[in-house]
């Protein structure tokens, strides 16, 4: 199965901050907890073994991250890099079509960016097409991340799905989510995308039906740890 990378540009990036993080971008839903697949965090341009990559990255975080390499790495940055170090990062089973972006006003925010390589699918007629070296990223709340990466890696919906077009392309290049009609119907039609990460009076209860795990459990369980404020 293949993992997606999270390349943590925020300069500031508490322990604690990051842990929140990445609890909250792991899907309860559909998928396990600890996970067997889903995101790794990169932290630094010397890329893990296909061994340890394998392993997705935990919550709570150790060793904790006292600096990241990609610190202060703009979104084409980070995207010349997937470029430079696409076979590296295939070897080791890490998407190179889609990744993930911690930045400073993300972890302030608690949302973050998913991006996503351009197909260009050639001139009309045309036998196939192909993978460009350009890039589009959309930001995203953390718990809509998972969902947004998923269905971008399996082509079950597009990019355009996901983003508010109205509001057109920010200044750093990305896209503002809009939320989808299954976020809709999920949230009882209201259009509010559930319980903000970081919320003191409901940190989230959303459950991995699978296993019985809930979200707010495992908050508790590292906030007992002193891993999450």
């Amino acid at each position: 199965m293949t993992n997606w990378a999270i390349f943590l540009t925020a300069a500031q990036a508490p322990p604690k901050t990051l842990n929140r993080a990445l609890l909250y971008m792991h899907d309860f839903e559909n998928s396990p907890f600890p996970p067997d697949y889903g995101w790794i965090l990169l932290s630094s341009k010397t890329l893990p073994s296909k061994a340890k990559a394998r392993r997705p990255t935990r919550v709570p975080i150790t060793p904790a991250i006292s600096a990241s390499e990609f610190a202060g790495m703009s979104l084409a940055q980070v995207n010349a890099f997937v470029r430079a170090n696409s076979t590296a990062l295939e070897k080791i089973d890490v998407s190179v079509a889609d990744w993930a972006v911690l930045d400073q006003k993300g972890l302030e925010t608690s949302t973050c960016l998913v991006c996503e390589q351009v197909y260009d699918g050639g001139e009309e007629g045309a036998d196939e097409g192909r993978m460009t070296d350009e890039f589009r990223a959309c930001r995203i709340p953390y718990e809509k991340a998972w969902g947004m990466i998923a269905n971008l890696d399996i082509s079950n919906m597009d990019f355009e799905d996901f983003i508010d077009q109205d509001a057109g392309e920010q200044e750093d290049g990305s896209w503002l989510y809009s939320s989808t009609p299954e976020d809709d119907e999920n949230d009882g039609g209201d259009g509010d995308g559930g319980d903000a990460p970081g919320d003191e009076d409901n940190p989230g209860d959303e459950e991995d039906e699978g296993t019985g795990i809930k979200r707010e459990a495992i908050y508790e369980m590292l906030k007992a740890g002193n891993h999450v404020d």
